[in-house]
């Protein structure tokens, strides 16, 4: 006999709570402007959707919980209770390993009257219990009475097994409670302190080191060393972003940013993208790329005094190494110039009767 389907809707609570989680990580992505944060939020909310309760299936062996990832079978065999809940058998409930509203209540739950159960939830007005050998299950289909319908046939009950209603009848795991709590509260607790890191991140300017041939900018995200020969230091300058609003950031490409610091990859107002290290001024030294390579904005501490800084050592390396490629020209063609004068010389004196030796 084939299968017979019941639908799962969500109850208002549901539906509120998982639209606002839903929301959470495009509010997160624009306040804080941090992808891994918003990344691993996507991820659990992701995994959560797919592991939650979407219809039920019943047949003459079981009923499946159908999911879109790793569907759940409860067999029929040596059941105890099968019937509509009520609100004593939901009092006292304690969430050891579940979700409590995120498209569903599924998971390892704990009541007062069932004791551990597995709950397979979406609707907290419809909701089924099923009572095994194996432990207690919930369910809660659109059609309460259709559902009922459909197991009673195919339930073997085990009439002279004692009922697992009592909540003397389970024993009490302590240490497994606690260690579910506490697994909870941890995930939870790091997911918060992530986004509370992501959302406080304030380095201040980075650091970096300044060499005759390079300089070397210590970001913690974005770390790059640039060489002098790639950089035109003629046009080194500080820029005031409100001033030259064209050098404004406008679009993150590849980078972190929040309200207090920005690195990374960011397009700016006149469509050019460049490198960025921002912490809060509105005051950058820009360093305009010769080639390929994107041109940096960098915040330092005094922006005038670095610029003459780096223009003094970058331009002292270049002058000894303009003098070192000259001077083997300068000595061929003293030498090119040297011989010409001779040779000219002896002409001249054969020319006028003279010994080219005199």
């Amino acid at each position: 006999m084939p299968a017979t389907t019941f639908t799962a809707s969500y109850d208002r609570v549901t539906a509120i709570v998982s639209a606002i989680v839903c929301l959470a990580p495009v509010l997160i992505g624009l306040l804080t402007h941090n992808t891994v944060a918003t990344a691993l939020l996507i991820a659990l909310i992701l995994l959560t959707y797919l592991w939650s309760p979407r219809s039920y299936s019943v047949s003459a062996e079981s009923i499946t919980v159908n999911r879109l990832v790793g569907g759940r079978r409860i067999p029929l065999t040596q059941v105890r209770e099968l019937r509509r809940a009520t609100p004593e058998d939901l009092s006292g409930r304690i969430r050891l390993w579940a979700s409590g509203g995120l498209f569903g209540y599924f998971g390892l739950f704990r009541t007062a009257k069932l004791g551990a159960s597995r709950w397979y939830i979406t609707n907290r007005r419809n909701i089924v219990i099923l009572s095994t050998v194996a432990g207690t299950t919930l369910f809660s289909p659109d059609d309460v009475d259709a559902f009922l319908a459909a197991v009673h046939p195919w339930a073997a009950f085990a009439s002279s097994v004692p009922s697992l209603a009592s909540p003397a009848a389970i024993p009490s795991r302590p240490a497994l409670r606690w260690f579910a709590v506490a697994a909870v509260a941890g995930v939870i607790g790091a997911m918060a302190a992530l986004v509370a890191l992501a959302i406080t991140y304030s380095p201040g300017p980075p650091d970096y080191t300044l060499t005759p041939n390079s300089l070397a900018i210590h970001d913690r995200f974005y770390p790059v060393t640039l060489f002098a020969d790639s950089i035109d230091t003629s046009d080194v300058r500080v820029v005031d972003l409100d001033a030259n609003p064209a050098w404004r950031p406008v679009v993150r490409t590849n980078g972190f940013a929040n309200s207090h610091y920005r690195s990374g990859w960011f397009r700016v107002l006149n469509g050019e993208t460049v490198r960025l290290y921002q912490a809060g001024s509105r005051r950058l030294v820009l360093l305009p790329s010769k080639g390929t390579e994107p041109t940096v904005l960098l915040e330092v501490n005094s922006p005038e005094a670095f610029v003459a800084e780096l223009r003094h050592a970058w331009s002292a390396q270049a002058t000894v190494r303009a003098r070192r490629a000259l001077s083997p020209c300068s000595t061929s063609g003293a030498s090119e110039i040297s011989t010409t004068a001779i040779t000219n010389l002896s002409k001249f004196r054969r020319t006028n009767g003279m010994s080219p030796n005199a």
